[in-house]
């Protein structure tokens, strides 16, 4: 009996002395995935990849959270040249704040997959007066071009009842094509104010509708309003 409790003992100082080697590990290369840090690594790792607390080194060096091999949450990264970059990363990439030193230069802010956004993040855009808008949407199409297109719609179908429709807009040209008014070249931000007049749906009523809104995001931008 005594030798079996020093059996089970040694089998079970065995199965914890290798769970500890696979949650904190220190190893080379094929542990951390960023070829810039990927020289050593000593830390927590989850299926041979860097997860939870570590630093590695390598040309750079990273101190602090890792996710399948990569810095993600919290952590700093260090350059050969000594800049520095401290904050929150999302698989490899500066995304959220942080605070980026490069020699006598601080920028401090907000990251989004290595772009810096500025020091505070700012919406893609801002609803600043709506009256009788039961819904409204905003779609941007990744393009080149800088236009925003204005559909109204009501039960599914545009302009329905329609009445007395203005546009006012702080930059671009205003054309029509078909049911829909668009706005193209305009300089972003871009402040649009629409305004018309329409009927419920039994016309015995009419409603003086109001949308102004914001778009702070370049590009192609699909806005529809539902009253």
């Amino acid at each position: 009996m005594k030798n079996d409790k020093n059996i089970l003992k040694f089998v079970l100082s065995g199965i914890f002395l290798f769970a500890g080697m696979a949650i904190y590990s220190q190893d080379t290369g094929s542990t951390v995935k960023m070829e810039s840090i990927s020289g050593s690594y000593s830390g927590k790792i989850k299926k041979g990849l860097a997860h939870g607390k570590g630093s590695a080194e390598g040309i750079d060096r990273y101190a602090g959270e890792f996710r399948k091999g990569l810095p993600h949450g919290s952590g700093t990264y260090t350059w050969g040249n000594g800049d520095y970059y401290t904050g929150r990363w999302k698989y490899g990439l500066k995304d959220g704040e942080g605070k980026l030193v490069s020699g006598d230069s601080i920028v401090e802010g907000i990251w989004k997959e290595d772009s810096y956004l500025g020091k505070e993040l700012i919406a893609p855009y801002k609803i600043n007066r709506s009256m009788y808008v039961t819904r409204s949407s905003f779609k941007k199409i990744n393009s080149a071009n800088h236009e925003v297109v204005v559909k109204l719609i009501r039960g599914g179908i545009e302009n329905s009842g329609v009445e007395n429709f203005m546009i006012a807009y702080s930059s671009g040209t205003q054309y029509k094509a078909g049911h829909h008014t668009g706005i193209q070249n305009p300089v972003f931000p871009l402040d649009i104010k629409v305004t018309f007049s329409a009927w419920n749906m039994f016309r015995s009523a009419k409603s003086e509708v109001i949308f102004d809104f914001t778009i702070n995001q370049p590009g192609r931008w699909d806005v529809v309003i539902s009253y």
